[in-house]
């Protein structure tokens, strides 16, 4: 149960780091604007699961549709970041489009992570949510270390 709690401190913390992108303004690039839109959307559904593997909330079924919600954006991610799409307001390392082996093998590993959220979710099981919301979590620290500037 220790490595589960620890699991899930890790997937909150993954959660206030993509909540920390957002920002009031627009960056003045529509694929950015998009990309940050999205990443709240996802912040939103990964704090809704993590209420439940946390037992501060009571698992329902419409859980079924944040974890849906995660994988869907997990699926799509590779294509939030067209070239041209970063800049300094965006907090995009070039390391995006530098490295596009090691940014697209993140991207696979938080997709395959998001596919095990929603097996685990649908079985409204607190433990198995609370350990793949961790290995889901895990996945954006791994993307987020390399490929994000630090905020300022």
């Amino acid at each position: 149960m220790k490595k589960i709690s620890t699991l899930i401190i890790a997937a909150t913390m993954a959660i206030g780091t993509t909540a920390a992108i957002a920002h009031d303004g627009s960056t003045g690039n529509a694929d950015a604007d998009k990309r940050i839109m999205k990443m709240k959307e996802l912040g939103g559904a990964m704090k809704a699961v993590a209420a439940v593997a946390k037992g501060e909330a009571a698992y329902t079924p419409a859980l079924n549709e944040q974890a849906a919600k995660i994988k869907m954006i997990a699926a799509e991610m590779g294509n939030l970041f067209p070239e041209g799409s970063g800049g300094e307001k965006t907090r995009s390392k070039d390391e995006i489009w530098s490295q596009p082996e090691a940014f697209e093998k993140a991207v696979a590993d938080f997709d395959m992570a998001a596919t095990g959220l929603v097996a685990a979710v649908e079985t409204g099981d607190q433990g198995k949510i609370g350990a793949a919301l961790g290995a889901t979590g895990k996945t954006c620290g791994g993307c987020h270390k390399p490929f994000r500037a630090p905020k300022d």
